[in-house]
């Protein structure tokens, strides 16, 4: 029997079934174009740790032979699937930025392939809510309210970051899955909300680990650095774009190893922890985005990346 292209998109959308990998929490989704047994179709997997707040997103499509090109848009954002590590399937990651609302969320699979044909594959996700950590913390006052001489470089600087981590490389850097950058328990603080000197309210962005003073931080990943600087905030910082629209931040560290333009191995060190910049004492800033979502760097440990 011939099915019809909308009627097929109709049938892959409700296909979805939810199952655990084996990977300590992380789900996979299967939308399968047709009956994976059968040997035809595209096959789209997801994986993530949860739907929520701060949560990255890898989606999978596993090829019939058919399809020219692909692209998942999620939450006002499209990314090209690109070829995935070992080969024999293409994928992307996406976010869920920290700040985002919980409720409805539509993903869209767009599927290129011979003759013009163009496939639409919906699937209704819901983000639940996560609660974020607070806490109240004392710095130097000029690093809660900088005097004026400041506030032209720290302009400045969120520019010229915002510009590093704007140019997306189309393929993927990466060694295998992600690696934290010491082995130094963390303090759990991603997407923490700050009450700065009683004043200023902020929102962390990212994981403190507990490094001590002058010890070796490697990168998580392999990739190429954008930027290797000292920041007003962020202290002597490191910046690595790992391909896809995927990059890495290592800040308030005491030394840098690396320059911008330079390519890194995973695990490479790329400085050496310290306490510059916005800091109460030494640890190593380690933070995530997806394009312009800020995402949990425990979270990116958990992805499916193939061997090490």
């Amino acid at each position: 029997m011939t099915r019809s292209p909308a009627l097929r998109v109709r049938m892959i959308s409700a296909a979805l079934a939810v199952f655990a990998t084996g990977l300590g929490g992380l789900v996979s989704g299967r939308l399968p174009g047709q009956d994976p047994l059968q040997g035809s179709g595209p096959v789209i997997r997801l994986s993530y740790r949860a739907l929520q707040p701060g949560e990255p997103v890898l989606v999978f499509l596993e090829s019939d032979g058919t399809v020219r090109s692909a692209s998942v848009t999620f939450l006002g954002r499209t990314a090209e699937l690109r070829p995935a590590p070992g080969g024999g399937s293409v994928f992307a990651f996406l976010g869920i930025d920290l700040q985002t609302e919980p409720g409805p969320a539509s993903m869209t699979i767009k599927v290129h392939k011979p003759g013009g044909l163009v496939e639409n594959i919906r699937k209704d996700l819901v983000v639940v809510e996560r609660k974020f950590p607070s806490t109240k913390l004392q710095f130097k006052p000029e690093y809660v309210t900088p005097p004026a001489s400041m506030q032209e470089r720290i302009k400045r600087e969120a520019e010229l970051v915002a510009l590093a981590m704007s140019v997306v490389t189309p393929e993927w850097l990466g060694e295998g899955p992600f690696a934290a950058p010491h082995d130094a328990a963390t303090w759990e603080n991603f997407g923490q909300r700050r009450l700065n000197n009683s004043v200023l309210q902020s929102l962390h962005t990212g994981l403190d680990i507990r490094v001590p003073f002058g010890e070796p931080i490697r990168a998580s990943n392999a990739g190429a650095v954008v930027m290797a600087s000292s920041l007003y905030f962020g202290g002597k910082t490191v910046i690595i774009d790992h391909g896809l629209g995927v990059f890495s931040t290592y800040g308030h560290m005491s030394e840098l190893l690396v320059k911008r333009g330079e390519t890194v191995k995973k695990g490479q060190t790329v400085g050496l922890c310290g306490s510059t910049g916005r800091s109460t004492g030494p640890h190593l800033h380690w933070s995530f985005k997806i394009f312009d979502t800020r995402v949990d760097p425990e979270a990116m440990l958990r992805l499916p990346l193939g061997p090490t």
